[in-house]
């Protein structure tokens, strides 16, 4: 993500937030898009609707076979944990704030990579 779109939205660079998990751009060698990915038409669809309560998103993921799974994650749902034998193309609806009373599976961790400079009320050593 760029620096700045990412401090004007969270405030406080990664490596100086001990809830974040970081990797520096520098260390990057390469960047693809990952099948693991969820679709972007759901992800947009959840990160439109905001969070569920503070700090998380709930969601429930409708797949083609009729089945259903919820989830609970921080403010980044752009990757889950699927069941057995689905593929992010077996997604067919996400809806938002559903699934409090159904047995919810937590996103994976992840890490931020910012690219870029930015300027922000904290400022970091690495953007000095």
């Amino acid at each position: 993500m760029d620096a700045q779109s990412y401090i004007d939205v969270w405030g406080i660079w990664p490596e100086d937030d001990k809830g974040k998990r970081y990797v520096l751009i520098e260390n990057v060698a390469s960047i693809s898009e990952s099948p693991l990915r969820m679709p972007a038409k759901f992800a947009n669809e959840l990160y439109r609707a905001g969070e569920s309560g503070m700090g998380y998103c709930l969601f429930t993921l409708l797949f083609s076979d009729g089945s259903r799974q919820a989830y609970v994650s921080g403010n980044a749902v752009d990757f889950v944990h699927l069941p057995s034998g689905k593929t992010m193309a077996d997604i067919r609806e996400a809806l938002p704030h559903e699934g409090r009373a159904e047995t919810q599976k937590q996103s994976p961790k992840y890490f931020w990579c910012l690219f870029g400079e930015g300027e922000g009320a904290i400022r970091s050593q690495r953007f000095a």
